[in-house]
């Protein structure tokens, strides 16, 4: 379903240029979640960016399905693969409802706008409809994530990008949200890329991951390797050993 082959990314020029991704090739199968993890500026959220289209500066190749995507998406390719981002709140206007938020997908790429349609987009991620006439302000955490859910769900892509979908929300509702994209992608046969700091959400959620550290993939890995601790790659056990280190301290 997608395909990256060689992709790189380079911000500024000259001395003072960052080389964010180097040369990154991968693949992940229709319907399958596929992890991305690695310490924070590893290129985790870079290459999402380039995935996605928000990111253009990059050089390589990016395929999905039977589409090789250029560096200025068509309509067509901006809906085929939708992201949600870490920051709910940021993500969404806070003077515009939720049904304005969720109706201006539809409006961008020229499809129906019904309040029925906005209406089921809600349902589907577990809110009602009189959802549509609040604010983000009079939103939980976890209730606003699943407003970003619906919103990238409602124009129906094949790819959803999620950029640390869970990292801001109370530990009492990530579960919740987790189970939901679970369900979701299993309804609607999506395909998942997910990028986390957190290991056990990888486990939980994804097929396979890749490892990344300084902007390139240095092992991929199963989530059963994952969690049975089986890594060949001394900066992967590292990873390993401090998250376990984290939640032992945690606990």
């Amino acid at each position: 379903m997608i395909e990256i082959e060689n992709v790189s990314l380079t911000y500024g020029q000259g001395k003072s240029a960052i080389r964010s991704l180097n040369g990154v090739s991968f693949r992940v199968e229709k319907g399958e979640a596929f992890g991305i993890v690695g310490e924070s500026g590893c290129g985790k959220s870079s290459l999402l960016k380039c995935i996605s289209g928000l990111e253009t500066g990059w050089d390589g190749r990016i395929s999905i399905g039977e589409s090789q995507l250029s560096h200025s998406r068509r309509l067509h390719e901006m809906r085929i693969v939708q992201m949600v981002f870490q920051d709910p709140y940021g993500t969404l206007h806070p003077r515009h409802t939720i049904g304005t938020a969720l109706s201006e997908p539809l409006r961008a790429q020229g499809m129906l706008r019904t309040p029925e349609i906005v209406e089921k987009a809600l349902s589907d991620v577990g809110l009602s409809p009189a959802f549509r006439m609040r604010y983000p302000h009079q939103l939980s955490g976890g209730q606003r994530q699943r407003v970003a859910i619906a919103r990238a769900l409602i124009v129906e892509p094949e790819v959803v990008l999620l950029d640390e979908p869970t990292s801001a929300l109370d530990v009492s509702v990530q579960a919740e949200i987790l189970n939901l994209l679970s369900d979701l992608r299993a309804l609607r046969k999506l395909t998942y890329i997910l990028v986390s700091h957190d290991l056990a959400v990888t486990a939980h959620m994804c097929d396979r991951l890749i490892v990344m550290n300084s902007g390139k993939i240095v092992e991929e890995i199963t989530a059963n390797d994952l969690r049975n601790n089986n890594s060949h790659h001394p900066y992967t056990r590292e990873l390993i050993e401090s998250s376990q280190r984290y939640k032992k301290s945690a606990a």
